[in-house]
Formats: structure tokens, C-alpha cells, sequence
């Protein structure tokens, strides 16, 4: 069990104690204490009453009434009953983080005031109150485990509140949810939600998610039926993988997890917050410079649906090395050979057809680098053989797959793959997974990962544009998704079909293009294959010229469900995403935040028949200044990309 507090780097301890200011008490209950954010904002009484409990205020308007947060352990520890108060601290942070993967920019202001209250019992409640949001979170310094019996952690919502509620029917899932509009009194009680989930509260958005999940289960949702919501955990897996009635053993002399409450008052301001990062636990790899962003050529997807080759297609020597020569003929940096080059019981062996030393080989020869599909339950049998051998094979990245549970088991193989892929410097890519939970900072070659519901959902279902404007705003702000765009068949409803071996998306190409500007992940996906790429080379080109980590972006319009459209930079370069849902629209963009002097301009939009045929698109290419606006029109279901490289 991880003793967080007290191994943390000292750079995190320094942090944590900076600029405190002591305040001694006596046994104190009954007592509020009020914390705020630095612009004066946000407003928290912490209150120390027969339970402890928290309200929240934005702009003089109360938006969580007060709401009870507490720990219970078998052995009879409380955290939260009955507080008495012997210390409080106060402290204020005003820092630049640069953090070593940019995902969304290349350095993060980190600013917030700190509330830390001690109790008798030896136990400790730390609050933050930043200009976008709240976080609070338990430690304790007690002797010895005990099975977590329960945690107490309620949201009672001002009246009226409005959600994007993940609805899950059960904790054993690979957390890919819709977010369903929905009245939050709408919510029973017994319904069940992952994290991150949006509520509306008094015309501001709320976003709940955690992080810093170590040794832990993941909070989950129920409603209360009255607008309210409070959190639940899954229970722990035994040896054979079913769940028990337990929540699992803990230690009780460490931090536990931040809970967040992401605040905004507009839906664009949702993309400033990054808590979710800034509160997890900072890197524990010292030398990063092996960890490579880039994009990913995928099989799966599509199947390996090749054609105008003269070799059979499928998962073998010939067609990856033909993924190998499609990636470095587009500069793409890596491929994937996904699910079926071993046995989903032993990832130590490659299965007949499979040479997988003349691949690497092959692909290294053109400077691409090659990524293994594993799944969790064999891999976790035998995790360092696994990551030792590929290190030697060559294999520079991992996509871990089916853990599909937080539970503390769970999470814990989560830390023990990244550590031990670390070891061996291996990238991360996990699917059938929980939301990102802070990880990604404390191993940044955990690069991105699912936990979305993605285009590959469009072989058995429909991913529609509405969702895909959820992502953004929701799942995106707990950190990076691995949605794998790129699909090249694309459908309005009218013609679209599920088709699982030739699958086509609820979009036009051009919307599939702009999430390489929108969706954040530092590995980025193409989905479709080679051949489809190579008929329409200015696709896989456009493409693999977009980054996928950025220095800094600016929102230009935002609506939840609707519409989104991003600015982002990269060095001197700017490049602009954009999405509708059904709706057409058309959308003046201002150039005003460029740089001087000229930039090359290409643009990627829906084509004038995009509204019938999801595949039309029109690629323009011009010299544009700051001084330049542009008028852009999007079909139903459709978006635009643009580059603009500076000269």
C-alpha cells in the first residue's frame, strides 16, 4: 500500500507547505471556517458540526448546499464524525508548472488558496479553493490497514440543477457512457454514474470527477432522486474476478483522493481547468526524453481491409510491414499491432504468421516505431517477463486492454504497469479503462487512454455528433481520449448502417479531421486503413501534420452538445478545430490572436454536398494575417480543420 504523504517527492512536500500559516485551537466544534479563491470568487465554509461538511458559493450564489463528507474503516475509524478541531492552517500558491507532456499547454498556472484542518484522531481534511473550482480531500497519519467500509461524499446541488449524467448500468464496465441530459432530480436512486459527470447549477457548470486515485476504488455516482447525488465505490475483485461485498483494505497513514468540483461560468471556460492534473502526484521518472508524442497507424478498426496488395490481408508479417511503409511515407511515427498476434492467455509467445523481429525491423529501417495490443489479465500474469522481452524486441509503447473495473485491485494494476512500463520505457495506452485520475502526471508515459466512447462504438452502434460535443467539455477535462478519429467512410443518418468488418462514422470526413485538433491525446490514432489513407493521400498528409501535444489555445466558440470550435498553438503555428452536431452552421473566425506577418493557410472543410454525401470535403489553401477573418460553413453532423503555419 502506497504511503503517498510521506514518500512524495520533497518538491511536492515543499508545495504542500508553502507559505502556511498556523493557527493552534482548542478542541473546536460547531465552528465554519471560510476559505476563498484568489480572485475572491468562489467562496467554501468548511463546518465542523456533529459531521463535517462543506457548502459552496460562486459569485454570491450558493450552488452546493451544505454537504457531508466522511471515511469509515471495519476497524471502527471514523474520519469526519464527530470533528474536533486542534489545528488549522492556511496557506496560499501562486506557481508556473511546466509539465513534461503538454497535452493541452506547455505551462499551467497554478494558483489557489489552501484551508488545512486537523482533528483529534489524528486525521486531516485539506481544502483548495481555486479561480476555476474546488477540491478537497481526507489524509490521515493512524497506524496500521483496515477494509474501507465506507466513504461519505454527498453533492446537494442548489435547487434546479441541470445534468450530463454518464448513466453506467454497472461498476464492472469500460466506462463508455453517453452523457444523457437530464433534470438532476430526474436521477433515482437506483441509478448508477461513472465520473466525470457535468451538472448546471444556477446557470454554472459544475464538472465532478477526482484524481491523485492511488490504492484506492474510484467515486462513483448515485441520485438521490431530489436533485441530489452522492458517491459510491465498486467493490474489491477476488481471484476469480467477481466482485465482493468489500471495498478492500486501505492504509490509514496516507493522503487519499482529490475530489474535484470544476467550476466555469461559460462552456468554454471548462477547457481553463486542468485540476485534474495539477492536484495528482508530480512525475517519479526522472529521465522523460524517451517519451515520444506522435500519431498511431491502427489496425483494428478497420479490420485490415486492404485491397491493390499482393499479399492476403490480415494479421501477419506482410501487412504490418505495409502499415510500416504507409506510416513513413506520411510521417506518421508509430504503428499498432493490435489483438491477435498472441493468445489473449499468453502475450509472452507470438502466434504462426507473425515475425515479429522482421516487423520491428522493417519499421525501424523507415523510422517508425511499432506498439503491441495487450490484454490485462494475461499481461498482469506475467508483467515484467512481458515488458522485458518487448524492450528487447524493440517495442517502443503498450496499449493495455479489459481491465474494465476501478476497483482497488484494479487501480493498483494501473500503477504497477505504468511503473514497471517506465522501467523498461515503454509508453502507456490503457482501453477498457476508468477516466483519467492524475496518473498521467505521475507516469507521463501513460500517454492517453479510453474510457470513451469512441468511433470503434460505431461497428455495433451510433456515435453521434451531439456526443461527440459532450467529449470536449466533459471527459476531455479529466485528461486525455484515446477516440481514435480518422474514420474515412462517413454517413449522414439517412445512409448511415453499423457494419462491423467495414464501419463508417455518424459524421462528415471533415468533422472526423477536426478532432485532431479538438480531441486531446498525445497518441493520436488513424483508425481507417492504409488503403483507404492512399487513394486520398491529402487526407493521411493533412493529418499527420496536425501535433498532438500544444504550447497554449484559445476558445472561439463553445456551446455544450452543439458546437465547439478551438484554436491551438503549436510554437509559432496555429491550428483551428471545429464540430456542429446536427445542426448546419456557419461561423465567423477572427485571426486576431496570430502572430505577425504572414501564415500559410490550409483549410479542410465540409464540401458543398456534405450534407448528403458525409464524404465531401474542399481543401483550400491561402495566405492569411492577423488582420483576416474568415466565413465558414459547416453541414449537419459536420466541422472544418485548419493549419496555419507561419512563414
Amino acid at each position: 500500500m502506497l504511503q503517498r504523504f510521506l514518500t512524495a517527492p520533497q518538491a511536492y512536500k515543499q508545495l504542500m507547505l508553502a507559505g502556511v500559516l498556523t493557527l493552534p485551537c482548542a478542541l473546536a466544534m460547531g465552528e465554519t471556517y471560510q476559505l476563498s479563491s484568489p480572485d475572491g470568487s468562489i467562496l467554501v465554509d468548511v463546518i465542523a458540526e456533529e459531521q463535517l461538511s462543506y457548502r459552496v458559493s460562486v459569485d454570491g450564489q450558493t450552488i452546493l448546499a451544505p454537504s457531508h463528507i466522511a471515511m469509515t474503516f471495519a476497524d471502527g475509524t471514523a474520519l469526519g464524525k464527530s470533528p474536533q478541531v486542534v489545528e488549522v492552517k492556511r496557506s496560499a500558491i501562486s506557481e508556473q508548472l511546466t509539465p513534461v507532456i503538454k497535452v493541452r499547454t506547455a505551462k499551467i498556472d497554478n494558483q489557489y488558496n489552501q484551508l488545512s484542518l486537523s482533528f483529534k484522531d489524528n486525521y486531516q481534511v485539506d481544502f483548495r479553493a481555486f479561480d476555476e473550482g474546488v477540491a478537497y480531500r481526507f489524509s490521515a497519519q493512524q497506524s496500521g490497514k483496515s477494509a474501507l467500509t465506507s466513504e461519505q461524499a454527498e453533492f446537494n446541488f442548489a435547487k434546479g440543477a441541470f445534468a450530463y449524467f454518464p448513466f453506467e448500468k454497472k461498476f464492472a464496465s469500460a466506462t463508455q457512457p453517453r452523457f444523457t441530459p437530464i433534470a438532476a432530480k430526474g436521477i433515482d436512486k437506483d441509478e448508477l454514474g461513472s465520473l466525470p459527470a457535468l451538472f448546471v447549477v444556477n446557470g454554472v457548470n459544475v464538472l465532478l470527477t477526482e484524481t491523485d486515485l492511488q490504492s484506492y476504488p474510484g467515486l462513483w455516482l448515485r441520485g438521490k432522486g431530489d436533485g441530489n447525488v452522492y458517491g459510491v465505490h465498486p467493490f474489491e475483485l477476488d481471484k476469480d474476478e467477481q466482485y465482493t461485498k468489500d471495498l478492500g483494505i486501505v492504509s490509514k497513514s496516507r493522503s487519499y483522493p482529490w475530489r474535484i468540483l470544476a467550476i466555469a461560468r461559460s462552456d468554454g471556460e471548462l477547457l481553463d481547468n486542468q485540476m485534474s492534473y495539477t492536484l495528482a502526484e508530480p512525475s517519479r521518472i526522472e529521465d522523460t526524453s524517451w517519451i515520444k508524442p506522435g500519431k498511431i497507424a491502427w489496425d483494428w478498426y478497420n479490420e485490415n481491409n486492404l485491397k491493390g496488395v499482393d499479399f492476403k490481408a490480415g494479421i501477419n508479417t506482410e501487412t504490418y510491414q505495409y502499415y510500416a511503409d504507409f506510416a513513413a511515407d506520411f510521417g506518421i511515427e508509430n504503428i499498432l499491432i493490435d489483438d491477435g498476434w498472441s493468445s489473449q492467455e499468453d502475450v509472452l509467445n507470438v502466434l504462426p504468421g507473425i515475425d515479429m523481429q522482421a516487423i520491428i525491423a522493417h519499421a525501424k529501417a523507415r523510422g517508425v516505431g511499432v506498439q503491441l495490443w495487450v490484454p490485462y489479465s494475461a499481461l498482469d500474469k506475467n508483467l515484467e517477463e512481458a515488458f522485458k522481452l518487448y524492450a528487447k524486441w524493440g517495442i517502443n509503447g503498450v496499449k493495455i486492454d479489459f481491465m474494465d473495473s476501478d476497483s482497488i485491485k484494479r487501480v493498483d494494476f494501473y500503477w504497477r504497469a505504468a511503473a514497471m512500463a517506465a522501467k523498461y520505457k515503454l509508453m502507456v495506452n490503457f482501453h477498457g479503462a476508468y477516466k483519467p485520475a492524475g496518473i498521467h502526471r505521475t507516469y507521463p508515459n501513460v500517454m492517453t487512454r479510453e474510457g470513451v466512447r469512441g468511433l470503434e462504438n460505431n461497428k455495433w452502434s451510433e456515435v453521434t455528433s451531439t456526443h461527440n460535443l459532450h467529449l470536449p467539455f466533459i471527459r476531455m477535462i479529466a485528461g486525455p481520449l484515446d477516440y481514435t478519429p480518422g474514420a474515412m467512410a462517413n454517413a449522414q443518418q439517412k445512409n448511415f448502417n453499423k457494419v462491423w468488418s467495414r464501419p463508417m462514422s455518424l459524421t462528415t470526413r471533415a468533422q472526423q479531421i477536426a478532432m485532431y485538433v479538438i480531441y486531446e491525446s498525445p497518441l493520436q490514432m488513424l483508425a481507417d486503413t492504409p488503403t483507404s489513407y492512399r487513394a486520398e493521400p491529402e487526407i493521411p498528409r493533412f493529418i499527420a501534420a496536425i501535433p498532438t501535444v500544444w504550447d497554449d489555445f484559445k476558445v472561439l466558440h463553445a456551446s455544450i452538445g452543439e458546437y465547439f470550435t478551438i484554436a491551438r498553438r503549436a510554437g509559432d503555428n496555429w491550428y483551428i478545430g471545429a464540430m456542429t452536431n446536427t445542426q448546419a452552421r456557419s461561423q465567423q473566425i477572427n485571426l486576431d490572436f496570430l502572430g505577425d506577418g504572414e501564415y500559410e493557410m490550409q483549410l479542410l472543410q465540409d464540401g458543398i454536398n456534405a450534407g448528403n454525401f458525409a464524404e465531401d470535403y474542399k481543401l483550400i489553401k491561402k495566405t492569411v494575417t492577423k488582420g483576416d477573418s474568415l466565413d465558414l460553413n459547416m453541414a449537419a453532423n459536420g466541422g472544418y480543420a485548419i493549419q496555419l503555419i507561419k512563414r
